[in-house]
């Protein structure tokens, strides 16, 4: 569910159940982990142990040094053993500390990887009605936000279940008053620490939800900056990209403001408590106060409970700072929930065995979008070697049908046939080879790009096809030929140099059908016909299926089927 910043506080305060599925989801990827999660809580609560003997010790030493009048060679044991502590607390940290980053890496790695396997699942078609910058952050800093939750949060929760109730387990006997006062402060922290949190998980979504958009918007501006500079508002939109990085900034302090505010207030009731203890072992040791213990209170026992009186909230303030790391969590899984929730369509015939003896068939196909009608009873069918040119206006349905073919998509209702198979998208991948109306060249070489879907061919057969589509008449000119390193989105080269890379992709891949998409769009007549002559060359065996508007393409095709408002109509 897609959210405005302004109604995301009302809807979590509302509907606590999309929160409590977050929960669980963090839940079930904690299950993966359980192993290193444990081995960081028991260093903790081992850490927290040594401390207890650590401050024995230190109060044993100090007593025995200062009202025993006992020489320190006499105590190098006690010094011995508190050293050993003090190494065993270093040792306890360190496994803390990797254990928790080792599960937390383990799954940040896991979810992208869920992440990434969505996406292909949901195809081009669902991916391109998401911004590219959105799908990023979510897949790099919304996934990097879950880091805290499972490196520190999960192993913390689990410490402050443990240590402080041996912490006063140990104190009781000692003190009884001082152990009533961490009885009855302790619990404070962690309510405290729930109630001013209340609102952290919604503030946090609400940083996340306009950091993606500002994500997304911001790397949308920088691809069509051409087209802003081209019409004059790239000042305009300059203004724009402030305002939304302000809004950003709002968001941001909103949660570093609950954050200082819960640290505050649970300092507060920490220093209060440990004030108490210090009071009343302090009166108790000057004979000022005979209540409980006190009026017998030695040294050792006054600097034991006080030196154990800061370590014991010590825990509970660490898991409220931690506290916000869950919030943070929360607020990242729902970003990266909606992305895994999306349903990939699925066609729910797979193995279906058609007529063999048609290479390609639509029977009965009509696919929707929500309440709109795009593809409506088409009923088609294609043999091997045909020459198909695939006309229609803009919106007609062209692209939705070569997307059910490709399997990008699947039918709403109907059946999309290839070989007599239901189509899938690893069927589609081993049959088809696809060029679109703007072929996407990465950044690398241009025999990169050629090779991009056949990357263990031979070299000969990748200069034939470079050859057959003409790509090395202008390649044989530059410095380095086909190894020449192009830009991004085939900067550098013309509209019709980028339709040849693309060709030649599509021939060197070796598939019985080619599927073209406008392959003339934005050319003129000389490179237009040069082009369809390539294109006549490369796949004259071949299965060939061109979606144009162009009267030459379609003069050259055996045979052309007309779409309009989503049906057959030739």
């Amino acid at each position: 569910m897609q959210l405005t910043e302004t109604d995301n506080q009302s809807f979590f305060d509302t509907r606590k159940y999309r929160e409590k599925i977050c929960a669980s989801w963090l839940k079930e990827q904690s299950k993966t982990v359980r192993t290193p999660v444990l081995l960081a809580s028991i260093a903790g609560i081992t850490n927290g142990l040594a401390i207890i003997v650590q401050s024995a010790l230190l109060a044993y030493i100090l007593q025995a040094l200062i009202i025993d009048k006992l020489h320190w060679l006499a105590l190098m044991p006690s010094f011995l053993w508190l050293a050993g502590v003090f190494l065993l607390r270093s040792v306890c940290v360190y496994f803390h500390q990797t254990c928790g980053f080792e599960a937390s890496a383990k799954v940040r790695a896991s979810v992208r990887q869920q992440l990434i396997n969505q996406f292909a699942s949901l195809g081009p078609a669902a991916i391109k009605q998401r911004q590219s910058g959105e799908l990023v952050a979510i897949t790099l800093e919304q996934v990097d936000a879950l880091e805290n939750y499972f490196s520190r949060y999960l192993a913390q929760h689990t410490i402050v279940g443990v240590l402080p109730i041996i912490m006063i387990a140990v104190v009781m006997p000692v003190n009884w008053v001082v152990g009533l006062i961490f009885l009855l402060t302790g619990p404070l922290v962690p309510i405290f620490m729930a109630l001013v949190g209340m609102g952290a998980a919604s503030a946090n979504r609400n940083q996340f939800l306009a950091m993606t958009r500002m994500s997304g918007y911001f790397l949308d501006r920088m691809q069509g900056l051409a087209t802003l500079k081209l019409f004059g508002q790239a000042h305009h939109e300059l203004a724009n990209i402030n305002q939304i990085a302000n809004g950003f900034r709002e968001k941001t302090m909103a949660v570093l403001r609950i954050a200082f505010l819960s640290s505050a207030i649970l300092e507060f009731f920490s220093a209060v408590a440990v004030a108490l203890v210090a009071v009343y072992v302090g009166l108790g040791l000057l004979g000022q106060i005979h209540f409980g213990p006190a009026q017998h209170i030695s040294l050792s026992e006054a600097l034991f409970v006080l030196l154990l009186a800061p370590e014991f909230f010590m825990p509970l303030r660490q898991l409220a700072i931690f506290y916000h790391d869950k919030a943070a969590a929360l607020g990242a899984a729902d970003a990266i929930l909606t992305i895994l929730e999306q349903d990939a369509e699925e066609c729910n015939t797979l193995g279906f065995q058609g007529n063999n003896s048609r290479l390609i068939e639509f029977r009965n196909t009509s696919k929707t979008y929500g309440q709109r009608q795009v593809l409506s009873d088409i009923n088609l069918h294609i043999t091997a070697g045909e020459k198909i040119a695939l006309v229609g206006e803009s919106g007609a349905g062209k692209t939705t049908l070569l997307n059910l073919l490709l399997g990008f998509e699947a039918a709403t209702e109907g059946l999309v046939l290839l070989k007599g198979q239901s189509v899938t998208r690893d069927l589609a991948a081993q049959s088809l080879a696809w060029a679109g109306q703007q072929a996407y060249i990465f950044h690398g070489s241009i025999k990169d790009n050629i090779t991009l879907a056949n990357p263990e061919a031979s070299e000969q057969s990748i200069v034939n096809a470079a050859t057959a589509a003409g790509v090395t008449e202008f390649s044989s000119q530059l410095a380095e030929g086909l190894l020449t390193q192009i830009g991004e989105r085939g900067y550098g080269l013309s509209g019709g140099q980028i339709q040849r890379i693309a060709l030649a992709r599509a021939f060197l891949k070796e598939t019985e059908i080619i599927v073209l998409d406008e392959p003339t769009a934005n050319l003129d007549a000389s490179n237009k016909r040069l082009l369809l002559d390539i294109i006549d060359k490369l796949f004259k065996d071949k299965t060939l299926i061109i979606a144009s508007h162009d009267n030459e393409v379609i003069q050259r095709m055996d045979r052309s089927i007309e779409i309009q408002q989503g049906r057959l109509v030739s």
